[in-house]
C-alpha cells in the first residue's frame, strides 16, 4: 500500500534524514512520538500527493514519563512550511 506521507528527521545543519512513511497524519504523529523517544528534535512530515511539508518542533524535554510509570506523552507543535 502507498504511504502518501514521508517522515523525515531534521539536523541541526539543515540536512533530513528519511525515517519512514505513514498513511495519514495521526499515524505520522504517532511514528514521530515514538521516533522522538529516542532521538528528540525537529521533524519534516512531506505530503507526496499535494508536495506540502509540515515542520514538527519538539522541545527537548517533551517526552515526560507519566505518574505511573506507564505510557509517555510528547507534546507537538506544527508548522506549515511554503517551499
Amino acid at each position: 500500500m502507498f504511504s502518501p506521507l514521508d517522515i523525515f528527521k531534521t539536523d541541526s545543519d539543515g540536512g533530513v534524514l528519511w525515517r519512514g512513511a505513514a498513511e495519514d497524519f495521526v499515524s505520522a504523529k504517532r511514528c514521530i512520538e515514538k521516533l522522538a523517544l529516542s532521538a528528540p528534535g525537529e521533524y519534516l512530515i512531506l505530503n507526496q500527493r499535494t508536495g506540502q511539508r509540515m515542520r514538527v518542533a519538539l522541545p527537548d524535554n517533551a517526552a515526560l514519563s507519566s505518574p505511573n510509570g506507564g505510557t509517555q506523552y510528547i507534546e507537538m507543535s506544527l508548522t506549515s512550511l511554503i517551499i
